[in-house]
């Protein structure tokens, strides 16, 4: 078996390249090696340190970020785009493996499961920095009929819940919207939202329907405003039938979009990329304005991590925001100051 270098950067807090999928896929194929002088950089959204590598680079985002072509040689994201060998869409929803597994299984929930059903309507989120499309929903959606907020944002059932899942199946409906609007940008929120056997009232990707089927969920972005989506609720919540019959349609609306496809394309543009000599894998432009637009990058991170704003993000990163994230202290500091 052929051994290949591997190496990461810029991924999130806590990140484990031992078990991610990458290495896992490649593993399969290959005799991977993690290490900090790789001949293949994987690397991410969360800082520069990309830009030290003279090596094949290959970007991976799972958030709203396109790829800089002129910095990568290949790149794996969610936007829809044909760029010859270089580029695959991978929304991050996919690497949420059972609740995908569980999704295209939805369409099987028992009716007297989903009927028996004492809650109404679901609400799971921490981020308060969100599209105000969000926040104007969910109180839209609450002077119906209340919301339960199960997340540390807009709380409303006494803390945050220890397990999302099980949470979002305690009721019939569940708010699926996204941080952000931005076409082809579908998380694991609407995912997650079907997996729970609930139906979704999502908004986020306008053309979330070329993958999943319009007919399983309440497609936001199909209605003139938020007021004629709350009145679907209101219909659906009304009829029983109406509802199961929303349930028992299959979540994806293109068989080639399921789990086992997906990641079966993604395994080939992997191995197509290792398998090259590495002269030959090469794509973006490295001489002359290539060059001087390496060196620009480089110099713009440089100057940014020595100014207030720099540091001070630094300074978070290594502190506070691995507290913030893991501690309900900051929960209840939240909430007493209302923070919204």
């Amino acid at each position: 078996m052929r051994k290949i270098k591997i190496g990461f950067a810029d991924f999130y807090d806590g990140f484990d390249p031992e078990h991610y999928f990458i290495t896992e896929l490649l593993s399969t194929h290959f005799d991977v090696e993690i290490t900090d002088d790789p001949d293949y950089l994987f690397y991410s959204v969360f800082g520069d340190t990309h830009l030290r590598y003279d090596c094949i680079r290959i970007f991976y985002t799972g958030e709203n970020q396109v790829p800089d072509f002129n910095l990568c040689d290949y790149a794996i994201g969610f936007d829809r785009m044909d760029f010859g060998d270089r580029y695959f869409r991978l929304p991050i929803h996919y690497l949420y493996t059972e609740d995908t597994l569980a999704m295209e299984r939805r369409h099987l929930t028992p009716d007297s499961e989903f009927l028996n059903r004492e809650g109404f309507c679901s609400f799971v989120y921490s981020n308060n920095r969100a599209s105000a499309e969000r926040n104007r929903f969910f109180d839209m959606l609450s002077a119906y009929r209340p919301v339960a907020s199960g997340g540390r944002f807009r709380n409303n059932i006494g803390g945050p819940v220890a397990d999302k899942a099980a949470f979002q199946r305690q009721y019939r409906f569940c708010i699926a919207f996204e941080n952000s609007s931005y076409p082809g940008y579908t998380t694991e929120k609407l995912v997650q939202a079907f997996a729970a056997g609930a139906i979704p009232i999502y908004w986020g990707d306008p053309e979330v329907e070329r993958v999943f089927n319009g007919a399983a969920f309440i497609n936001c972005h199909r209605y003139a405003s938020f007021e004629e989506v709350v009145e679907e609720v209101k219909r659906l919540d009304a009829d029983s039938d109406a509802m199961l019959r929303m349930l028992h349609e299959p979540a994806l609306a293109d068989p080639s979009c399921s789990l086992t496809e997906v990641m079966g394309r993604l395994e080939d543009f992997l191995v197509a990329i290792v398998s090259q000599p590495l002269d030959s894998a090469k794509r973006y432009n490295r001489v002359y304005w290539g060059e001087r637009y390496q060196v620009q990058e480089r110099r713009k991170a440089r100057a940014y991590s020595h100014t207030v704003r720099g540091l001070m993000e630094s300074l978070y990163k290594k502190t506070l925001w691995k507290v913030r994230r893991n501690n309900r202290f900051f929960w209840f500091i939240d909430r007493l100051f209302k923070r919204r």
